[in-house]
Parts: C-alpha cells; sequence; structure tokens
C-alpha cells in the first residue's frame, strides 16, 4: 500500500511539471512588439506594413480582446502616417482576422494578434 502512495506522488508531480511546461510554453507564442504604419490601401486587403522589415507584403492586425482599440478602427480617413507600437505574436496560419468585412473577398495574409497597442503618431 506504502508503494502505491509513493507511486501516485510520483504521478502527481510528473504531471504537475508536464502542465507546467504546456501552460508556460502556450503563453509565451513568440510574443514580440511591432512597429506598423498604416498603408491606406483602396481594397480589402492586409493594410499594416512592418517598419523596418525588408517583407512588401502586408500583414493584418487582430485584438486579443474587445476591450482592446480595434486598430482598423483608428484611422480618420485623411492623416497619415498612422503609426502603431503594438505588442502580440503571429498567428501560425494566413487569415483574415475576426470581425474584418468579407466584402470583396480579401486575401489571406499573416496575422498579427495583438495584447497591447498604443499610438505612436
Amino acid at each position: 500500500m506504502w508503494h502505491l502512495r509513493k507511486l501516485m506522488i510520483k504521478l502527481r508531480f510528473i504531471l504537475y511539471l508536464i502542465l507546467s511546461v504546456f501552460i508556460f510554453s502556450s503563453q509565451t507564442k513568440n510574443e514580440e512588439t511591432l512597429i506598423v504604419y498604416y498603408s491606406a490601401i483602396s481594397c480589402p486587403c492586409a493594410q499594416w506594413k512592418i517598419e523596418n522589415r525588408n517583407n512588401k507584403k502586408n500583414i493584418y492586425l487582430e485584438r486579443a480582446n474587445d476591450k482592446l482599440l480595434d486598430a482598423d478602427q483608428i484611422w480618420d480617413g485623411r492623416t497619415l502616417p498612422l503609426k502603431l507600437k503594438v505588442k502580440g505574436h503571429f498567428k501560425k496560419k494566413l487569415g483574415i482576422p475576426k470581425g474584418f468585412s468579407t466584402k470583396g473577398n480579401p486575401e489571406p495574409a499573416k496575422v498579427f494578434l495583438y495584447t497591447q497597442i498604443e499610438i505612436v503618431k
């Protein structure tokens, strides 16, 4: 009976370690901070360009929750450049962000899911 209890304690400890590693690794998700510019392109497509990167393709921004400012609703239609600082991570697959209008058949692109947002300019 004592051996069974000892085995159960070891199994609980191993399970705790596995869950801790899994939870920690899923929370970090290669978080990074980006400076992005609004492109104001007249198409139903990705509108954000990453500063200081040679990538010619624009990206989508998606807020992690509804309490965050919606990056796609900030531009007043006149004032450029619009520059934001966002912190978060890229989704694994190309796609279209939640809530983005599918009118005009937008093309899938990289989606940056942000958890923090700041208007720089």
